[in-house]
């Protein structure tokens, strides 16, 4: 008996790759829905719904509707997917669809909800991330939640490191799903007490505060913005200058200077900067208008001992 194609995942982002390609092996994967202006997903989904022979709908946000209506009169739709899909489910497709529309939020709920949970989870030095799904309801991140799967946060975790990891959980998990799905399971409701929603990050969110973030909160913003942002922003004589990867030093100064400045920039040791509470740190990768570069290179800009960077 031959699998009957009844899944349609709708995305914006090269997350949903992997479970795309394992729900077209598992027989399931009947459309694809993207965004018309995404031309990266766009260009994949193209070539992998030709040769996979799957339906592939390029959406346009005011032609919303009758995008999801046409999704809904699938003869053998089972559920619809949305991964990464950036525009909200109107409340009375869901009201006449019930049991259908499930998100895959890339982060754990209820305490990440909001734009971007791979970068708050980084920036705020979380132990973990995972995957959550949940029914998709009239309040955004708010449905009962079907699955959960954790995913142990490591320190040295960039922005696009954790998205390829999440975006395999999210493919290695289907199995499990479709059996909760298929054995009826509504989920769980969410514990509002334990609920926070962040906003999509700001420039004052990737900017470095010198004056209050030692080494470590320094590391973790910068990793959070890595590659996405080109990483995090501060700012010397005027040049705006993005942190893109570090490291901490250990061993702290005799006598600490202001946070911000530079106590060594050579190409032996690389660019070291004092950070608050004393700590230490070394900026390995940086990138500016002219390029990416070693962070010793900014000598070229004319930076020496005892400059300061600067908050933005």
């Amino acid at each position: 008996m031959n699998p009957i194609r009844d899944i349609v995942i709708l995305c914006n982002n090269r997350m949903a790759f992997p479970a795309i390609q394992t729900l077209h092996s598992l027989g399931r994967l009947h459309t694809i829905g993207l965004p018309a202006e995404n031309e990266d997903v766009k260009a994949f989904c193209s070539v992998f719904a030709a040769k996979a022979g799957v339906n592939l709908i390029v959406m346009e946000k005011l032609k919303l509707n009758i995008h999801l209506q046409e999704i809904v009169r699938i003869n053998t739709l089972k559920c619809v997917f949305t991964m990464t899909f950036p525009w909200k489910i109107p409340e009375e497709i869901i009201e006449k669809n019930p049991n259908v529309f499930y998100n895959f939020h890339y982060g754990l709920l209820p305490e990440m909800r909001g734009a971007d949970p791979v970068f708050e989870s980084i920036r705020k030095q979380k132990h973990e991330s995972g995957i959550s799904v949940h029914a998709i309801e009239k309040e955004i991140d708010k449905g009962k939640i079907i699955l959960k799967k954790t995913l142990p946060l490591r320190t040295d975790f960039t922005h696009g490191m954790l998205c390829t990891h999440l975006s395999y959980l999210a493919s290695y998990i289907l199995p499990e799903l479709f059996t909760l799905l298929h054995l009826n399971d509504k989920g769980v409701q969410q514990d509002e007490t334990l609920a926070q929603y962040y906003k999509k990050p700001t420039i004052t969110d990737v900017s470095i505060k010198w004056e209050h973030q030692n080494s470590k909160s320094i590391q973790a913003l910068v990793n959070a913005c890595n590659p996405w942002n080109k990483g995090a922003y501060t700012q010397w004589n005027g040049i705006n200058i993005r942190v893109l990867e570090v490291s901490q030093i250990q061993t702290a100064t005799e006598q600490a200077k202001t946070p911000g400045t530079v106590l060594e920039i050579n190409e032996n040791n690389g660019l070291i900067i004092q950070c608050y509470d004393n700590t230490l740190l070394r900026i390995n990768t940086v990138y500016t208008d002219e390029g990416f570069m070693s962070g010793h290179k900014l000598l070229a800009f004319g930076l020496k001992n005892g400059e300061q960077f600067a908050s933005i």
